[in-house]
């Protein structure tokens, strides 16, 4: 059985769901966001995605609606409706998983082993409470389900190899599945180097890295609904190049341990119990002197995020309402400390992280009711203790303190903070007859600041105060209210959707720079936190239209204005401009064909304030051309060619290139000619 890439006609959701492996995403399902069935489906083309995406930040930018900031070669930053880091919850497999480095190398997203998931669902907006607090931005699930593929006894399994002339030199893959009546073992391996690219002028960008991932999953099901289910996987990257940072990161390590509990009690009040814990333990080391010439000190800069939580969810149904009700608890303990290599025994020079520790403990209940035979109505209140604390804030290094830090540019010190946050939800969606549905939705969601912007201390001599980078202890957790309206029209021949939605924040948290403003003592351009008041509102539009039984032609299109409101009406920095697709595929039963214009507007409304902010960026356009081939039921090919014109361009949201100023931002890759040939066993 093929696997599927499921698109809805609502951009309200996502889902990218394969039933067997995940790497052959076969066949396109337009998918009623008022009752998601993927049964009730209608094959299409597929092999639509390049299998040369570095993460799965980079995967998600297929997604209408969802932009990303380049770093370097690894390490994309996925920005849903404007909104990106932890205004986005992103979990791998039910974890959590906070990167390493302060200055995001490793965003959540990047630690997901794309092809080793068997569906990615990204929910924008607040559509439910489930999955933690805040999650303004959206969600978005990277999901293993081993059970499945387990149906099929034995020992069965796929491996592929992938290579391209430009960025991914080669990608090897394994993974294999030994299954019984009451379990199953399942061993997934990938390595996987990519070297520096070329952008479209012929320029080399510092991106390359290696990556090496494996681990094993062990499933005992003592009855049909019931099931233990215990992971590990470990992710190791080296040499990883960052154009876009003073620093690249010779080393970086993940582990992430997992325990599952589904069970289907013999209950009339319980239809589904699910519990689950996790661990996943980041170990990142950052220097200026080991991949790239040094021209003055050499510092390195080592760091460790820890994060361990679980949940616990259950499922009722009362006569026509759906329930689903439980409690979360996430904790991320972070340090980082600045070291002086020069001598080459390491001299601490700071403290940037200063044993950060936040808690959250939140629980919920939403309900659906159908309150019609086509209409359904979703309601949900959550509730999250939150408490914040950083242990060696008093700690002097070389005299001074991250307190120090915190006082000079805020009056105030890391004493110990607690929260209590308050969001709920309210959605109602219907169908109103000929493939015509609606949906509109209101909601409520609060996040707490996170490490960096509660208590990040990186301190500079006064005559490099510019280089100062302070958190600010007591910024309030951000509010958010948000609007949402959708149409979809969906029949056997086409599919049209749009949404326009409003979210108004009270005490946005915003990277600012230090110019006395009201709250802040000092106006040195060091990077500060500071709340103000925001909103953000766009619109998104998605066709599809089946020109005859093999051929597809389909669209869309994705703005989204960020306003700081206390300011004047000042852009928030980083927003991406109008963006969108133009798609074209063709699918036989043995091969298929597509061709893809990506494209982009000039963006000129950008935040003259920030440091963020690298400047305007002009519009541009991109080719992709793909194909794929079913040499027989077991060995399959696929073939293509990444912005076959060879265009130089940059994403708006991507980092300044640091070193290379000719660049300015880092670019993305020009032609790239890929090709990946998989086997199943």
């Amino acid at each position: 059985m093929k696997n599927r890439l499921i698109l809805p006609v609502l951009t309200a959701s996502m889902t990218v769901m394969t039933t067997t492996w995940a790497d052959e995403l076969d066949s396109i399902i337009v998918q009623d966001t008022l009752d998601i069935n993927p049964n009730a489906s209608e094959p299409e083309s597929y092999n639509r995605v390049s299998p040369t995406s570095s993460d799965g930040g980079d995967f998600l930018t297929q997604i209408n609606g969802v932009s990303m900031s380049r770093f370097g070669g690894r390490g994309i930053e996925p920005i849903v409706r404007g909104q990106s880091q932890t205004r986005l919850n992103i979990l791998l497999d039910g974890a959590y998983i906070h990167g390493g480095c302060p200055n995001r190398m490793d965003p959540p997203a990047s630690w997901a082993a794309l092809e080793t998931y068997e569906s990615v669902t990204v929910l924008k907006g607040v559509q439910t409470l489930a999955y933690g607090s805040g999650g303004s931005g959206g969600t978005v699930l990277f999901e293993r389900d081993t059970r499945d593929l387990a149906q099929e006894k034995g020992v069965h399994g796929r491996a592929s190899i992938t290579g391209s002339d430009n960025a991914i030199q080669h990608d090897i893959l394994a993974d294999v599945v030994a299954a019984g009546e009451k379990g199953y073992l399942r061993g997934i391996g990938e390595l996987k180097k990519a070297q520096n690219y070329e952008d479209g002028d012929g320029r080399e960008v510092r991106s390359s890295y290696d990556h090496e991932q494996a681990g094993f999953i062990v499933g005992y099901m003592p009855t049909q609904d019931r099931l233990f289910e215990f992971s590990y996987e470990h992710n190791s990257f080296s040499d990883a190049l960052y154009p876009g940072a003073g620093m690249d990161s010779p080393t970086e390590d993940g582990d992430i341990f997992r325990l599952r509990y589904l069970d289907k009690p013999a209950s009339s009040n319980i239809d589904n119990i699910k519990a689950e814990v996790y661990l996943s333990d980041v170990d990142h080391l950052m220097d200026n002197f080991s991949l790239r010439p040094n021209a003055g000190q050499k510092m390195a800069t080592p760091t460790t995020s820890k994060t361990t939580g679980g949940r616990v969810t259950l499922d009722s149904t009362i006569g026509k309402t759906q329930w689903k009700y439980g409690v979360d608890l996430q904790r991320n303990v972070r340090n980082a400390v600045s070291n002086n290599m020069t001598t080459g025994v390491a001299v601490t020079t700071g403290i940037l992280w200063p044993d950060n520790d936040i808690q959250q403990l939140g629980i919920f209940a939403e309900g659906t009711t159908h309150i019609a035979s086509k209409q359904k109505l979703k309601y949900g209140l959550r509730i999250d203790q939150v408490d914040a604390s950083a242990d060696k804030a008093g700690v002097s290094i070389n005299g001074h303190s991250a307190n120090q830090s915190y006082n000079f540019y805020y009056g105030t010190t890391a004493e110990d903070q607690s929260e209590t946050n308050v969001g709920g939800l309210l959605r109602y969606e219907r169908e109103l007859g000929a493939g015509l549905s609606l949906f509109t939705g209101l909601s409520r969601s609060v996040r707490t600041a996170d490490s960096t912007e509660r208590g990040m201390n990186k301190w500079a001599p006064p005559a490099m105060a510019i280089a100062r980078w302070i958190g600010n202890p007591t910024i309030k957790p951000e509010k958010h209210h948000q609007f949402d309206i959708g149409l979809n029209r969906n029949t056997d021949k086409f599919a049209l959707s749009g949404v326009m939605f409003f979210d108004k924040v009270t005490d946005y948290i915003l990277r600012d720079t230090a110019r006395g403003q009201a709250g802040i003592l000092q106006s040195d351009g060091a990077d500060i936190y500071r709340n103000v008041d925001a909103e953000l509102y766009g619109v998104e539009l998605e066709g599809r239209v089946k020109l005859n039984s093999r051929l597809d032609l389909s669209s869309s299109l994705a703005y989204v204005r960020a306003t700081n409101t206390t300011d004047n009406d000042r852009p928030i920095a980083q927003t991406p401009p109008l963006n969108g697709k133009i798609q074209l595929d063709y699918a036989t039963d043995k091969w298929g064909a597509g061709a893809k214009i990506n494209f982009a507007s000039h963006q000129d409304r950008i935040d003259t304030l920030s440091k963020q902010e690298v400047g305007e960026t002009a519009g541009h356009g991109t080719l992709d051309l793909y194909g794929n081939y079913q040499i027989n039921n077991k060995l399959s090919m696929r073939l293509g060619v990444d912005n076959l014109l060879d265009k130089t361009y940059a994403e708006h949201s991507s980092r300044s290139n640091l070193l290379d100023i000719e660049s300015i931002k880092v670019n993305e890759p020009g032609r790239t000619i890929w090709a990946k040939l998989t086997v199943e066993f």
